[in-house]
């Protein structure tokens, strides 16, 4: 197969998204701008290898089974999960939470890994990946980039109100993550979800950057006003150390000038 063919087949794969499931050849053809016998050929070849399924019934092809196999290997396999499965795991039972994983991916928070997939998950309603500005992995993770790479993603994203709590101005959303950079945890209250909590920390690798977030979200009664939010974010934290350095990540001493 030569580079041009792989390099289609990906952009016929990519045009599959949370909000575009299913795709016609004709419709695959005019997006990308490709001859429809061309298109057709790709498509085939995809669907033979299980990475794209056909129904019989509207002709419309979706994502196959071959990618389905792939992603959890890839789940299993990713380091970041597999140092971050237990302690967020046990985080997330023993306080009634649905504990996350994740990475910054093309400007949006990529879940990597969850304790639980529950119908008020952000991802059952934007898809599998979420905003940065208004997540908690996403808050925890931009207060650790440098601060000329934070303007260039607030300028680069849509900042969309998800819900009437939303922030999205950007000199709120400055103050909110130099906050959450100050008390190292973000805290998000009903701005992807309106009934949805969420507490998050940044997971740093063995160059002392920013690799990944972990959060713990829940309902107000779990994470809110009227809750020891601070001792649960202490919890969160020592996680986030602890997989921090299983990362490879070591902490700089400081030193007390005792003079």
């Amino acid at each position: 197969m030569s580079q041009q063919s792989i390099e289609r087949a990906t952009r016929v794969l990519g045009l599959f998204t949370f909000e575009n499931p299913s795709w016609r050849v004709s419709d695959i053809a005019k997006t990308l701008d490709l001859a429809i016998g061309t298109t057709h050929g790709i498509v085939k070849a995809l669907a033979n290898s299980d990475y794209l399924a056909q129904n019989p019934a509207t002709k419309e092809y979706k994502l196959g089974l071959k990618l389905m196999e792939l992603g959890s290997l890839q789940s299993a396999t990713y380091e970041l999960n597999r140092k971050a499965a237990t302690p967020v795991t046990y985080l997330a039972q023993h306080s009634n939470t649905i504990g996350r994983v994740g990475v910054m991916y093309h400007n949006a928070i990529l879940t990597t890994l969850s304790t639980d997939h529950q119908e008020w998950h952000p991802s059952s309603y934007i898809g599998p990946t979420v905003p940065a500005y208004c997540t908690g992995m996403g808050r925890a993770i931009l207060s650790q980039l440098p601060m000329r790479e934070l303007v260039e993603h607030l300028a680069t994203v849509q900042l969309l109100p998800y819900t009437p709590k939303t922030l999205t101005d950007p000199v709120e959303l400055h103050e909110e993550i130099s906050a959450t950079r100050e008390r190292g945890y973000s805290l998000v209250l009903g701005e992807t979800l309106i009934h949805l909590n969420t507490i998050g920390a940044p997971v740093f690798g063995a160059e002392g950057k920013v690799i990944g977030g972990i959060s713990v979200s829940g309902t107000s009664d779990i994470i809110g006003p009227e809750t020891d939010i601070v001792s649960f974010a202490n919890r969160l934290l020592d996680v986030a150390s602890e997989i921090s350095v299983q990362m490879g990540y070591r902490a700089q001493p400081k030193f007390v000038d005792e003079r």
